[in-house]
């Protein structure tokens, strides 16, 4: 595992867990990190001092582009024309352009369509007739989801038997598609690492169980080795067409057919790769900074199985926690409040049965 010798500097636009877990991840390489944030104490100011500014405000943005080799993300919605004003200057990876993609629901299932990968049937929505005809289309069966800002279950309205002038209301009139729901067996995601020389490597599918549209679990390996060698072949397609350096992630919905039906991405490290840290001889994390920097990743493996479990709303008492040696506790920082993602548990086992064993016992315990 290659280190630079000579120091570089990482701007991460977003101060979040992710970008704490970038910074901690990464402390055995010779690299320095700015951080720009809006917020008074985000959870990687533990690590580093943030610069507390919105994204377009370019006083702030010249500070991080006068002190960086390259800025990257901690989530997807930073303003593109924000990522576009600093790609004039030094690099930003992932680029804008594929953040872009990866922020519109509707450029997401275009790029998909383009490159061969199933998707869900969907249609355009930009006003009340569309949703009609839609729904005419493609049944009652379907959500309305908002092209952007969705994420986490967000700004999406089941139709069902609710009324579309009110659907239509409630989601703020917002550009958005309608998606018919399909039948699937479990939710899977792919989390590929891409280099800047154009090589991909690849953490095993993870499998994934979401609760009110937020990730609750994920357990990795799923073993399938035909699964495995698809979603890396989607992934590559999707890669190569955005010029992509770094952690990219596709979530996928496997059918009833054992088909990979894909749902979304993340042009970022992934809730769903937080076992990583312990699972794996490189963690998303470290293996995105090393991607960005342009360091040598030899290969990526796992040990066993290893699961991760969301604290979602309400802090646990930990004191059972610290009790199991095999338990990590990761807390962010955050106050609690409703559907907030508060920090995580990992655990790694030899056995698949015992993993789950365990992460369901800790499940009653923290839900």
């Amino acid at each position: 595992m290659e280190i630079l010798q000579n120091k570089m500097r990482i701007g991460i636009l977003g101060g979040g867990q992710l970008a704490m877990m970038m910074i901690e991840k990464s402390s055995k390489h010779n690299i320095e990190f700015m951080v720009l944030d809006p917020s008074e104490r985000p959870p990687a100011s533990r690590y580093v001092n943030c610069i507390k500014s919105q994204f377009n405000d370019e006083d702030s943005l010249d500070k991080l582009i006068d002190y960086c080799d390259i800025v990257t993300i901690d989530f997807e919605n930073v303003p593109a024309n924000t990522l576009k004003y600093i790609e004039r200057t030094i690099e930003v990876l992932p680029g804008s352009k594929a953040v872009e993609v990866c922020q519109d629901r509707l450029k997401e299932k275009k790029i998909f369509k383009e490159n061969d990968i199933p998707t869900t049937e969907y249609r355009v929505i930009n006003d009340l007739y569309d949703l009609s005809q839609a729904v005419s289309e493609l049944g009652t069966d379907t959500i309305l989801k908002s092209r952007k800002f969705g994420y986490d279950g967000k700004n999406q309205i089941h139709i069902k038997d609710n009324n579309l002038t009110n659907v239509w209301e409630r989601s703020g009139r917002a550009e958005a598609i309608l998606e018919k729901k399909i039948d699937f067996e479990t939710e899977l995601s792919i989390i590929g690492v891409c280099t800047k020389s154009g090589d991909s490597l690849f953490y095993p599918l993870v499998e994934n169980f979401h609760n009110e549209g937020i990730l609750n679990m994920s357990i990795a390996p799923y073993k399938n080795d035909d699964l495995q060698e698809k979603a890396e072949s989607y992934h590559q397609k999707i890669s190569k067409a955005l010029n992509y350096v770094g952690v990219l992630v596709i979530e996928f919905f496997l059918d009833d057919n054992n088909n990979l039906i894909a749902n979304e991405m993340a042009p970022r490290v992934h809730n769903s790769g937080h076992w990583t840290n312990e699972g794996a001889n490189i963690s998303q994390f470290e293996a995105h900074i090393m991607a960005i920097s342009g360091m040598n990743i030899d290969n990526i493996s796992i040990t066993g199985s290893s699961g991760m479990l969301n604290i979602i709303s309400k802090m646990p008492d930990n004191k059972f926690i610290k009790a199991n040696s095999n338990y990590k506790l990761y807390d962010y920082g955050k106050s609690e409040r409703l559907n907030r993602k508060l920090g995580h548990i990992s655990l790694t086992c030899k056995k698949k049965e015992i993993l789950i064993s365990e992460l369901l016992k800790l499940k009653e315990k923290i839900i």
